[in-house]
């Protein structure tokens, strides 16, 4: 049998990056996510999770994203300030895309603000943000 009794353990042999789908860890070690309540969320390779420490992923499915992309297009909430991919929100239609684009002020709620799917992890969420603490929940 294996003994895993200190630290955690990982199979080199099928571990891989839940957002970019690498099975190397990167320029440094897997990083192992967890939400507030030490759930865990996902493993990431070392890179993904820089882009993760940022704030630099789509709350809704939880996969990091690079500003420069183009391939999975994303809409930022007016409600949270954060940024979700349109494929994680059916309300985005490719009609509405274009106006949430094009006409600076036509709000955009997204998916977990409407409380369509329920919030993973929040810890960039603007309620955080500047010490603002009485929006917490």
């Amino acid at each position: 049998g294996i003994n895993a009794e200190y630290g955690h353990w990982e199979c080199r042999l099928c571990v891989t990056c839940s957002c970019c789908g690498t099975n190397v860890p990167g320029e440094g070690p897997w990083k192992f996510q967890h939400n507030e309540h030490m759930k865990f969320l996902q493993t990431m390779c070392y890179n993904c999770s820089v882009w993760w420490d940022k704030g630099w992923f789509c709350p809704a499915c939880l996969t990091v994203f690079d500003y420069d992309a183009t391939n999975n297009p994303m809409v930022c909430c007016d409600n949270c300030d954060r940024w979700v991919h349109t494929s994680c929100d059916d309300s985005i239609t490719e009609e509405r895309y274009k106006a949430l684009t094009t006409e600076s002020n036509l709000p955009y709620k997204c998916i977990l603000c409407r409380g369509e799917k329920d919030e993973v992890y929040d810890k960039h969420h603007k309620k955080y943000r500047d010490g603002n603490k009485e929006n917490r929940r």
